[in-house]
């Protein structure tokens, strides 16, 4: 069956507004503008602050944060309204990006131009989208209560349901764009590869626990941390009974770990499963390895680490693409049509 050429450009909108999503939520931490709007409003909120009594009033609630009294309780209303203005685009994109989604699934499902499993499909995506969204603020709700920061665990869990909502967006784009499983491969190479693509997924949440403990600026060396490959306080017993994944070297260090790892077990996939989706994953992966390594040199610069942060997904979609150019032995080819009429 032939693929509407309407779902197609609606899904690879959907998967740039992903993308460009992520690069906003990613300067919105950085410039630490997540925290400046206190309140969760998901109608009334799309209207921002007119005139200046009301963003005294802004202030205000600002002033009664964690952050606030720790870090910025000399700011001016100046430049309480850049980072309130940040966050509010960052809101304010993430209600485009679920219209732009939800709204056409109603006309594409009554036209027949998905069928009902693709209905399905873009229906879970709808409700990760809606979990996203809580999600976000449950996250902001962390940095509103004793410390001025917003806990890495959520922060973690917020990137994790992106990356959800982004493979089944960018799996669907591939498969109405016509791409199709037309090199076979063993099955013992095709999880191989699907293990190295699992990989860089743990990859990204580990960066989410980087950021959301501030890791990146401390240990700005490579590969050396700490004048070492394996810094000494790893094998501090406080360490351990405080909590692995608490501490800022540890953290730090298992994201090295796991970078390199994945820059080892992705060489060879163009020699084995032959193919140019294995060589352009190669690429990604060499590519955003270097971009980690000059934000961690850099003391994390914003354009560096947002950049580092949305060629993750790049180096996902990759990946995903790579692992849906296979066909492991035994099976049938897979349409790039399926779910469409």
């Amino acid at each position: 069956m032939k693929a509407h050429f309407g779902v197609t450009v609606w899904l690879g909108v959907c998967c740039s507004m992903t993308l460009l999503m992520v690069v906003i939520g990613g300067i919105t931490r950085l410039t630490h503008s997540g925290l400046s709007i206190t309140e969760w409003q998901p109608i009334v909120g799309v209207v921002p602050p007119i005139g200046d009594e009301a963003w005294l009033r802004e202030k205000e609630k600002y002033a009664q944060t964690p952050e606030y009294r720790h870090r910025a309780a000399d700011i001016s209303l100046d430049d309480f309204k850049r980072i309130y203005i940040i966050e509010y685009i960052h809101r304010l994109f993430g209600r485009a990006l679920g219209a732009v989604f939800c709204l056409p699934i109603p006309y594409f499902a009554i036209t027949k131009r998905i069928d009902r499993a693709m209905v399905a499909k873009l229906l879970i995506v709808a409700l990760l989208g809606g979990m996203q969204g809580a999600m976000g603020w449950f996250m902001v709700k962390s940095g509103l209560v004793d410390t001025p920061r917003v806990s890495h665990y959520r922060l973690a869990g917020h990137l994790f349901l992106t990356i959800l909502l982004f493979s089944i967006l960018w799996h669907s784009f591939l498969r109405c764009a016509g791409v199709r499983s037309t090199t076979t491969t063993t099955n013992a190479r095709f999880f191989t590869a699907a293990a190295v693509v699992g990989l860089t997924v743990l990859q990204m949440v580990l960066g989410a626990l980087v950021a959301g403990l501030d890791a990146g600026l401390t240990y700005n060396t490579f590969p050396l941390m700490d004048g070492a490959i394996i810094p000494q306080s790893l094998f501090s017993a406080k360490l351990w009974h405080g909590g692995f994944l608490h501490d800022v070297t540890a953290v730090q260090f298992l994201h090295r770990l796991v970078a390199v790892l994945i820059v080892v077990c992705a060489a060879p996939l163009p020699f084995w499963l032959k193919t140019r989706g294995a060589w352009l994953f190669l690429a990604c992966v060499a590519l955003q390895f270097l971009l980690g390594v000059a934000t961690l040199v850099s003391v994390v610069h914003i354009f560096l680490a947002a950049m580092h942060q949305v060629f993750g997904f790049v180096t996902l979609a990759a990946g995903v693409h790579m692992l849906c150019r296979l066909r492991r032995e035994g099976s049938t080819c897979i349409s790039g049509h399926a779910g469409i009429s």
